[in-house]
């Protein structure tokens, strides 16, 4: 449950000119036209639909990508809490700031290779992905691009079925589409780059 929970937290395809190429060609092609900044820092937009229910489920944040640390996910409404994602751990906090779950990577195998994609995706490394996904995609004007993972691990496929991804020089949407139907879109709104973590947000990431 926490595997796809911290999934979910991940997020349009406009008419692009298709140029095809081959993954590891297209992987660079698009990490190219990305920004590898230290920090990348916005708000975000969670849909989630659940097969059977004609009623999305809404949330809204900020999210910020840090640099060989991980990725932070603060959702404000409707119900205020915090997910931090490393490589080493797994940290949910409640509303009061209180750890509600935490999971250590060195115990959790699985929880390991999530936080791992987590991050990859949010901060563009698609070329560690292709180890865990068949990827296609194009590029498009200007630098515009799109990217479609389909799972190729058992665990991960047990999750979700596939992810396209749309970006320009950010990622900016993100759908998981999983198994038994239900799919989560993420918009990732104004994103920014910048060169540190201030003093509140080194805390959190603590």
């Amino acid at each position: 449950m926490m595997r796809r929970d911290a999934l979910r937290m991940l997020a349009a395809l406009g008419c692009l000119a298709a140029l095809p190429l081959h993954a590891e060609d297209l992987t660079a092609a698009v990490a190219a036209r990305l920004t590898d900044a230290p920090v990348i820092r916005g708000k975000f937009e969670q849909t989630r639909r659940l097969a059977g229910f004609s009623n999305p489920l809404v949330s809204h944040g900020e999210f910020i990508v840090v640099r060989g640390r991980g990725v932070l996910w603060n959702t404000r409404d409707p119900v205020s809490s915090s997910l931090l994602v490393t490589p080493q751990k797994l940290v949910m906090r409640g509303a009061d700031g209180k750890v509600q779950q935490q999971l250590q990577a060195d115990t959790q195998p699985a929880m390991r290779v999530v936080g791992e994609s987590i991050i990859a995706m949010l901060r563009g490394d698609f070329r560690s992905l292709s180890a865990r996904f068949d990827v296609t995609g194009k590029l498009g004007a200007g630098k515009g691009w799109t990217l479609t993972l389909v799972p190729t691990d058992a665990g991960m496929r047990r999750a979700f079925s596939r992810i396209d991804l749309s970006g320009d020089q950010f990622v900016r949407d993100v759908k998981l589409s999983e198994p038994n139907g239900d799919s989560t879109v993420v918009k990732m709104l104004d994103p920014a780059a910048a060169s540190r973590l201030d003093a509140t947000e080194e805390q959190r990431f603590e």
